[in-house]
């Protein structure tokens, strides 16, 4: 394979594991959705409720972010 060839085949591989992480990502992200709705969104507003909720939903958006812009 020439240089190109080979690039091209390492960034298939990576967009094919970025696909493959963010799916098992949101598959967690849905199963804990039940107790997060129970444990956070049915309790008073306080700064660590704010602070979860973007600890926990950046980190996908970042992740679907870097993997379509690549």
């Amino acid at each position: 394979m020439s240089g190109l060839e080979e690039q091209l085949y390492a960034l298939d591989w990576n967009n094919n594991i970025a696909v493959a992480i963010i799916t098992l990502i949101s598959y967690e992200y849905v199963l804990q959705f039940d107790k997060e709705v129970t444990f956070v969104w049915q309790r008073q507003w306080s700064a660590m409720s704010y602070l979860y909720l973007v600890v926990r939903y950046f980190g996908i958006v970042i992740a679907i972010n870097s993997s379509i812009c690549t």
